[in-house]
């Protein structure tokens, strides 16, 4: 709630998506009395209609404004009052043009009777993470986080100087030089022959998370993006591979935002890489080691992630690679997609 509904008669040329967005402006406020999530407004025209002497120049706006149980009486006076300026000096010109009626009716839905259901809020928090930071802060990554990942290491995993499986995130960053658009041609340094493909679910932060538990994680996801984690091919994982994964350009992201809404289980999402057209890579997020919440609690332990952060929760074993002159497109069941051209450094004059 509020409900809003604009009825008016079809002798007069309105500008419909203004005066509901001026009217719904009006109800919403600050937002602390009524979310913007549970905003609904709708512009009737009446064509039927007989306005006193029923002369075909008079005209009517009438508003009926429906708002959920429980404001008080001076709420209730504030919000009428607020709502019909803002009409009358909507339809100001209306009236000094023609005969015109303005009336608004405020109404009370049942405290009882009244049934609704809407995702919107996921929705608008996810748009709002987009629209307010357009690179992330932060781009985390998460390194042998997938079982056939850590499988493929054998016996290496017992050797020095771990001596045995991770009992804690390995973790890497993607620095903001390698951030790069979906669709923008990722120009490959002189010295790399061709990268690795790493499509990544990249778990987009709300708000800022510290210590977080598991079983609430998700309720600080805006939402997921795709993320390709692009590196020069390399066998070690015992050492930061800055110089591998932190070229220009080698962190792609996605520009769509699947809010977290919409993903209803972000732990069993297919994942699908194409080099050229041609399937390169199937996968699922169904392997991994650390699932996202639980991924995201033991992170969070150590350190914060803000809104708009992304943690990209590990690359699929077996990442296809790609040179220059191919492009590749990753896609994530429920997310998205992601593609890009490579191109070779053109050599100095």
């Amino acid at each position: 709630m509020p409900h809003i509904w604009i009825e008016y008669s079809g002798n007069l040329a309105l500008d419909t998506r203004a005066l509901m967005r001026t009217v719904q402006d009006a109800a919403v406020g600050d937002g602390s009395l009524f979310p913007l999530a549970g905003a609904r407004t709708r512009a009737v025209r009446v064509d039927d209609y007989l306005i006193v002497d029923g002369h075909p120049d008079n005209a009517f706006v009438h508003a009926v404004l429906r708002i959920g149980h429980g404001r008080s009486d001076e709420q209730k006076a504030a919000l009428g009052a607020r709502v019909f300026q803002a009409l009358n000096e909507a339809l100001a010109p209306q009236a000094a043009a023609r005969p015109l009626g303005i009336s608004l009716q405020i109404e009370e839905a049942d405290p009882v009777l009244n049934y609704k259901f809407n995702n919107y809020r996921g929705y608008l928090a996810a748009r709002a993470a987009a629209a307010a930071v357009p690179w992330p802060r932060t781009v985390v990554g998460a390194a042998l986080n997938a079982r056939e990942a850590l499988a493929a290491l054998g016996d290496a995993v017992d050797a020095a100087p771990y001596k045995g499986a991770p009992k804690a995130p390995v973790l890497y960053i993607k620095p903001a030089n390698t951030y790069a658009q979906d669709g923008a041609t990722i120009v490959l340094p002189a010295d790399v022959d061709e990268v690795e493909v790493g499509a990544c679910l990249g778990v987009v932060f709300a708000r800022r998370a510290t210590r977080v538990d598991e079983a609430e994680a998700l309720d600080y996801v805006a939402g997921y993006r795709v993320v390709a984690d692009l590196s020069v091919p390399h066998a070690s994982y015992f050492r930061p591979a800055l110089k591998q994964k932190c070229r220009d350009g080698f962190c792609p992201i996605g520009r769509e935002l699947a809010p977290a809404a919409a993903v209803a289980n972000p732990d069993a999402l297919d994942i699908e890489v194409r080099i050229d057209g041609e399937v390169a890579q199937r996968a699922s997020t169904a392997g991994l080691i650390r699932p996202v919440a639980r991924l995201i609690a033991d992170v969070t332990q150590f350190m914060s992630l803000e809104a708009g952060d992304i943690l990209l929760v590990g690359a699929p074993q077996g990442a296809p690679r790609a040179r220059a002159g191919q492009r590749y497109d990753i896609s994530i069941s429920q997310v998205g997609t992601l593609g890009n051209a490579l191109a070779a450094r053109r050599a100095a004059p």
